[in-house]
């Protein structure tokens, strides 16, 4: 008997393959489109997308060095951050399919003077970020060679008992950058070259061996002023400081790492059983709805599991993400810090998957401005290319109004506002201790990070006049609080957010002018990600420009100046 549905089947795909291809143009039309809006606000970088398992756009945005007249594109190279770890964690797994380690091996197997805190960390609690190491343990451009970097992190105080907790570290990347080196007899990057770049097609990527030129790499800049490349800042004659190196600072472009995505699809470098392991989602990345792997970030959206990772160092920044079921990939750099490239990402991916709420530019407008609380207290508000508010505060009223979750407790913001008094009136008088104890390190440790730090603003803005904390507010989601404060010099002032876990000092974040986000949902009305604030846009019968600003149990109303 024939088969009559074949032909007619064969027919339809012949009939859809243009129609695919059709909306395909449509879409990579829709993006290129966002992407030019975005690069009039002031986007440079370089963008990859593809969908269906096929490249929809590759094209550069803006200039790569504006006082050279060069533009980016998407031969441009970028450093692209911590992304590096997933090529570490490549190289980890990469050896032990040669036989040479096992994930569940200790760090004493490997470095014979690990104290006995440090003794039974695995590799597979390094690669997860459960061993309990800080983030850092110094800068990135302090020149360690491996040998003092291992002796500085087996000195260094663990946050917490190994296997039993989750803290982001770039210590422990590099402790396994070393492991690499040592199996392998070669260095790090070598290893890497030999093993994971060339099998994947990946000519152009690394720290040295590419031999880059300053003027194929975007420049980056930090506040509007010009930062440089990865080429400007001190390395060792063969490749970045231990601080850096196996954690950060791989160079690369978009088509390189779209190959490195396409070489995960296959055996090209790691087997099936590895790459099990590389994707699995191994430790909760503390409260977030998210889990660490073996270099990767891996979360469960509506669109389907989601493997990503973003990289950065208050300069430049990348990511690079990929949706396994669908065929998609996004990579995205950015040169500067006011143009963040897990925003830009993200806003590509949701168009693909049609959740993109456009605002009407002209309301926008109308609604950009100036706002006065009750209080008499005032915030601005102005509004980016995804359509994002952000809403610019100088002041406490503002601050809680705009950024609290309202369920936070008088005395542990109290107590959170007071040890951040004490821990900035103490640097001002060169007292690093109340710094160090919220931090849990050694007061020397501290000092050697944070002094130098702290002479560049005096000598940048002049000496410190006087202080003010705006206030603390909740992230509960996260186990988090976040205080706000503003630091007077003789020529200016500094905003500086301290993420407090606990009465341990989380991380410190530097600011121009605090601000909050918030998404579009339309209707006029805007939803904060993460609390539970929304701000809904009216008009008063006089004419008055009104934001009501709602809580789940209160609101209160501001207008427009």
């Amino acid at each position: 008997m024939k088969n009559y549905f074949k032909p007619t089947l064969g027919i339809c795909l012949l009939a859809l393959t243009p129609l695919l291809a059709i909306a395909q143009t449509d879409m990579a039309t829709r993006l290129d489109n966002y992407l030019k809006r975005a690069e009039a606000a002031g986007y440079t970088g370089s963008v990859l997308v593809a969908d269906g398992g096929k490249v929809i756009l590759a094209k550069g945005y803006g200039m790569a060095d504006p006082e050279a007249g060069r533009r980016e594109s998407d031969s441009t190279f970028f450093s692209i951050g911590s992304i590096t770890k997933q090529f570490t964690g490549a190289a980890i797994l990469k050896l032990e399919m040669q036989g040479k380690l096992k994930v569940t091996d200790p760090l004493s197997k490997f470095f014979p003077q690990a104290p006995s805190d440090k003794a039974s960390i695995t590799l597979h609690q390094l690669l997860t970020h459960g061993a309990g190491f800080p983030g850092a343990i110094g800068d990135d451009y302090e020149l360690l060679d491996a040998r003092a970097f291992a002796d500085r992190a087996m000195q260094t105080k663990l946050l917490f008992e190994p296997g039993k907790g989750y803290e982001y570290s770039n210590v422990g990347y590099s402790l396994l950058g070393i492991i690499v080196e040592m199996l392998s007899g070669q260095s790090y990057e070598q290893y890497l070259s030999q093993h994971i770049f060339k099998p994947a097609g990946m000519n152009h990527t690394g720290y040295l061996l590419p031999e880059f030129k300053k003027e194929q790499l975007g420049v980056g800049y930090r506040d509007g002023e010009r930062w440089g490349t990865a080429l400007d800042h001190p390395w060792l004659p063969d490749g970045p400081g231990w601080h850096l190196r196996a954690n950060g600072g791989i160079i690369s472009n978009v088509h390189d790492m779209y190959k490195w995505y396409l070489a995960l699809q296959k055996d090209k470098v790691l087997s099936e059983e590895a790459r099990e392991k590389y994707f699995a989602p191994h430790n909760r990345e503390g409260q977030a709805d998210s889990h660490y792997g073996y270099g990767w970030v891996i979360m469960d959206l509506p669109e389907g599991r989601f493997i990503q990772h973003n990289g950065g160092n208050g300069v430049y920044n990348a990511f690079m993400g990929f949706f396994p079921s669908l065929g998609r990939c996004i990579i995205a750099s950015s040169n500067a810090n006011n143009k963040i490239s897990d925003d830009i990402a993200m806003r590509l991916n949701a168009y693909l998957t049609g959740n993109v709420i456009e605002a009407d530019p002209e309301q926008l407008r109308k609604w950009t401005g100036t706002y006065k609380l009750p209080s008499g207290q005032t915030f601005d508000l102005q509004f980016d290319e995804n359509d994002q508010l952000q809403a610019f505060f100088e002041n406490r009223d503002a601050m809680l109004a705009l950024t609290a979750e309202g369920n936070e407790d008088p005395a542990a913001t109290k107590a959170a506002d007071a040890r951040t008094q004490a821990i900035l009136e103490g640097i001002f008088k060169q007292d690093y201790a109340p710094l160090a104890q919220a931090f849990g390190e050694s007061e020397a440790e501290v000092k050697e990070r944070a002094h130098p730090y702290w002479q560049g603003l005096q000598q940048q803005f002049g000496s410190f006049q006087s202080l003010f904390i705006m206030g603390t507010v909740n992230r509960s989601r996260l186990g988090l609080e976040l205080t706000f404060s503003k630091i007077h010099f003789e020529r200016g002032a500094l905003y500086r957010m301290f993420i407090w876990e606990g009465e341990r000092l989380n991380n410190v974040r530097d600011m121009k002018r605090p601000d909050k986000v918030y998404d579009y949902q339309g209707n006029a009305t805007f939803a904060s990600p993460n609390t539970p604030c929304s701000l809904h846009f009216h008009t008063a019968p006089n004419g008055d420009v009104m934001l009501t600003i709602g809580y789940p149990n209160w609101k209160m109303e501001a207008v427009k100046e």
